[in-house]
């Protein structure tokens, strides 16, 4: 069967209106006490909070939507206390992300989950996903944990939603990907 030329262009037209285009990011810059800055491209209408516990306890950055409640993102850089250079390495990141994995399994409802990796500025990223198998109400379902090494930081990162494919974990592995760190 052909298709014409007019049935083409309405098909391709139907397929771009029907995805979600992709939001408008800006970089946003977060004060990190004797670190510098983490600069992070996150959407444009995403609502940022921080969390400073202590003065020695490192920030968390809080993310979510403005109008909803479908995710809020906890990114908490961590650095090493005696200065070790292999602190945040892409082998070291690994290693805590598999920790995490093989703890959260045990109340998950996936039994085999496959860390997976994201490129970086400054190596190499990992991440996963599994299902709370009895969440409480109100709680999130779906956990996202992710680290990546940015400068000296480690960030150590958790994605709290309600859907599996929510476009908050896409948009917040693409912010780790580009993440980076300014010192004064």
């Amino acid at each position: 069967m052909k298709m014409t030329l007019a049935a083409m262009v309405l098909c391709i037209a139907a397929t771009s209106l029907a995805a979600d285009p992709p939001a408008k990011t800006e970089p946003r810059s977060f004060t990190i006490p004797q670190h510098g800055k983490l600069i992070l491209n996150l959407p444009a209408d995403w609502k940022r909070e921080v969390r400073e516990p202590s003065e020695d306890a490192p920030p968390t950055i809080v993310l979510s939507q403005r109008e909803s409640d479908d995710f809020q993102v906890l990114i908490t850089p961590l650095w090493s206390p005696t200065n070790n250079p292999s602190f945040n390495t892409p082998k070291e990141v690994k290693r805590l992300m598999e920790g995490d994995l093989k703890e959260m399994l045990t109340t998950a409802v996936e039994k085999k989950v496959k860390l997976l990796e994201f490129k970086a500025r400054e190596g190499t990223g990992y991440h996963f996903l599994v299902t709370d198998k009895a969440p409480k109400p109100g709680e999130y379902p779906h956990a996202v944990r992710a680290g990546v090494g940015v400068g000296d930081l480690l960030l150590s990162v958790t994605i709290l939603c309600r859907s599996k494919d929510s476009p908050a974990i896409t948009s917040t592995i693409a912010a780790l990907a580009e993440a980076e760190q300014k010192k004064d």
